[in-house]
Parts: C-alpha cells; sequence; structure tokens
C-alpha cells in the first residue's frame, strides 16, 4: 500500500476531528442525562417512593453512571433508600459495581 506525501497527514487530522466530535456528542449527552434525572432524583429523594419506582429509577440511570454527575445522583437515591429496600438497593449497587468496576480477580496488584 502507496501512502502519498501528505495523505497520512490529512487522515489523521480527519480523525482528530472525528474524535473531537464524538467526545462533543457524549458530553452533550452527559448534559442531558443530567437534566433529565436530577429532578426525577430530587422528587424522589425528597419523599418516600415505592420500591417499584425506586428500583426502576435505578434501573434507568445505571447503564448511563459514566459521568461523575449521574454517579453521584445514583449514589444519592441508593443512600436514601438503603435501610428501607435493603435488598433491591443492595442488587443495584452489585450491578453498578460489575458494570464500572475494574475485575480485582485478575490478581494484579
Amino acid at each position: 500500500m502507496c501512502i502519498t506525501p501528505g495523505e497520512d497527514d490529512d487522515t489523521s487530522q480527519a480523525m482528530d476531528s472525528d474524535i473531537k466530535e464524538i467526545a462533543r456528542m457524549l458530553t452533550e449527552l452527559n448534559e442531558l442525562a443530567y437534566n433529565t434525572y436530577k429532578p426525577l432524583v430530587d422528587d424522589i429523594c425528597a419523599r418516600k417512593a415505592p420500591e417499584a419506582e425506586v428500583e426502576h429509577l435505578l434501573d434507568s440511570m445505571v447503564g448511563i453512571c459514566n459521568d461523575d454527575r449521574m454517579t453521584e445522583l445514583f449514589k444519592r437515591v441508593c443512600r436514601k433508600y438503603l435501610y428501607l429496600y435493603t435488598e433491591m438497593i443492595t442488587s443495584e449497587i452489585y450491578t453498578y459495581k460489575e458494570m464500572y468496576e475494574d475485575d480485582d480477580s485478575t490478581g494484579a496488584n
């Protein structure tokens, strides 16, 4: 495969541009998720919600906790309901850990 002079630079610049666009889109998506879930978390933490409602909210949030602000919202709900719905909250926390925390069972120190 032959690459003409300058072609590699153009490809690299296009990739950099694409990466920047993806990063911008992820930032916008994280902002949208936070702005969507913040009022829901505020509401559910201001009252005693039924277990099914809390579980539904946490189930929908756990997959988008790749942003620190979303993680804090998730933890806030868990803290609020930990002693009321212990089994369900514990299950949600384990789900979170499976998705986001490194596997320490590899033996790496």
